[in-house]
């Protein structure tokens, strides 16, 4: 982390200034997030006396964390975001967070649903042993109806910029490409409900009395592929029905139900759901592509801490894996975006789609998703806990540490003694990111050493078993 001699000396100020304690406690309070938002304000207890203000912090101002789940906005957030989801997807997995170890052993599956074929594209193919294979190779070298090669000989690298590049740009179907990434959501909503009738069909009952004896619980994760289509990876476990007052209880389903017959239902309908393409967009059905992947959670590798893992990662990612931008974008500015012209054509293509669908939807809303108009991860309401009751798990553990420190200073400890529920926050907007190039370059330098030190007591942990 190279700096100047002048960066160095106004670090050295910094560190010096009276009110640098409070600074370094607001920088470690936000995580040092590279974007804090900055805010000014005042705490009050419940009978509306003041007990902090930013007045008396540094640079008058209160630093707070980010949030954002990307990481190419944010990567210390995203971390953040990372592991709470981490956290979310094994607890319905191997129990814990409210969950008990027992659903552990419940049917469970994970399940690729990848997006149809809309064009020929670049790809790094990995054969066995991890030996990359030519792209597209055809000895007769085949031409499109547009004069271009439908071939490539050459073995890509994983940063080559021309991986998920069409072949042929007029061949690729831009609008198709956007228009999945929009039907996504209602696609996998269609096969929530499509479940249920395929286990029915399989153990030889009425979808009625499936629905009594099983309920479907799910966590799902949306993955952009580097030629800009959606791709979903879903766990997906079955519980026993409960009866409404008892909805929260997770207990194992009836035997007859497994997870051989899980896959299989998974598979049917997968291939089965469909929706209706508008004729003004060329008519026909949109579905899930033909590459299905459905492996049992524990068997052949998929172990839960993988599965975990897997879901957690993409669940921070967004367009930029295809070279898109994280902020909406109007039709006359995508001419100046520094981007790839596979990006403008989808983004392009988003604003096509919306002007020949209903005008209620929000297409062109979302052409900087490339038409995607769902979250990054969605879960079934029993299927784990919360990000809502994990970030009070952590809020919680943390004011009681704070308030167990003999050396915390009064003004914060005053604030921490007035329950949470009987605060009064006022606060407005100041700014976004840090006061000085100084700051920022503290803050990095704070972030790099409280990861060293994550990374050490992680190895430790591990080391002892």
């Amino acid at each position: 982390m190279a700096a100047s001699t002048g960066m160095f000396t106004e670090v050295r100020s910094l560190i010096a200034r009276p009110d640098f304690p409070k600074l370094e406690r607001q920088l470690k309070a936000s995580n040092y997030c590279r974007w804090p938002i900055l805010l000014q304000g005042a705490v009050c207890d419940g009978h509306g006396h003041a007990v902090w203000s930013t007045s008396n912090e540094p640079g008058g101002v209160l630093r707070k964390a980010c949030g954002n789940r990307r990481e190419a906005v944010c990567p210390i957030c995203s971390q953040r975001y990372r592991q709470d989801a981490f956290q979310l997807v094994a607890a319905g997995i191997r129990g814990g967070k409210g969950v008990p170890e027992s659903a552990a052993q419940h049917p469970m599956v994970f399940a690729t649903l990848t997006a149809p074929g809309v064009g020929e594209v670049h790809s790094r193919v990995v054969g066995e042993e991890g030996r990359v294979m030519p792209c597209h190779p055809r000895r007769d070298r085949p031409l499109c109806p547009h004069g271009m090669a439908l071939s490539c000989g050459a073995l890509h690298a994983e940063d080559d910029p021309c991986i998920g590049e069409p072949l042929c740009p007029q061949c690729f179907n831009y609008e198709r490409a956007v228009l999945f990434n929009y039907s996504v959501s209602e696609l996998w909503r269609r096969t929530v409900v499509y479940l249920p009738r395929r286990l029915a069909r399989l153990v030889g009952m009425t979808q009625k009395q499936v629905g009594d004896l099983v309920r479907v619980s799910y966590v799902r994760v949306a993955e952009y592929q580097r030629r800009g289509v959606v791709h979903l990876h879903v766990v997906i476990r079955l519980d026993q029905a409960m009866p409404a007052p008892r909805r929260d209880e997770i207990r194992p389903p009836d035997g007859r139900f497994t997870a051989q017959m899980l896959s299989d239902a998974v598979r049917e309908a997968a291939e089965t759901v469909s929706l209706p393409v508008p004729v003004a967009l060329g008519g026909g059905q949109v579905t899930w592509g033909r590459q299905i992947d459905v492996q049992t959670v524990g068997e052949d590798g998929m172990r839960p801490t993988r599965c975990a893992s897997y879901l957690a990662k993409y669940s921070t990612k967004a367009t930029e894996v295809a070279g898109g931008v994280s902020y909406r974008v109007k039709l006359a500015d995508v001419a100046n975006l520094r981007v790839r012209e596979h990006v403008k054509r989808l983004i392009r293509a988003a604003y096509i789609v919306q002007s020949k669908l209903d005008g209620n939807c929000r297409v062109a809303q979302n052409a900087h998703n490339f038409g995607y108009c769902g979250h990054c991860l969605t879960k079934s309401r029993n299927y784990s806990t919360t990000f809502q009751r994990l970030r009070g798990d952590r809020a919680r553990h943390v004011r009681e540490a704070l308030l167990a420190n003999p050396d915390l200073p009064e003004s914060q400890r005053r604030l921490l003694e007035v329950d949470p529920e009987a605060r009064v926050t006022s606060f407005v907007f100041f700014d976004r990111g840090h006061l000085t190039p100084a700051e920022w370059y503290l803050n990095d330098l704070l972030a790099a050493g409280a990861e060293e030190e994550r990374q050490a007591a992680r190895a430790e942990l591990l080391a002892s078993g």
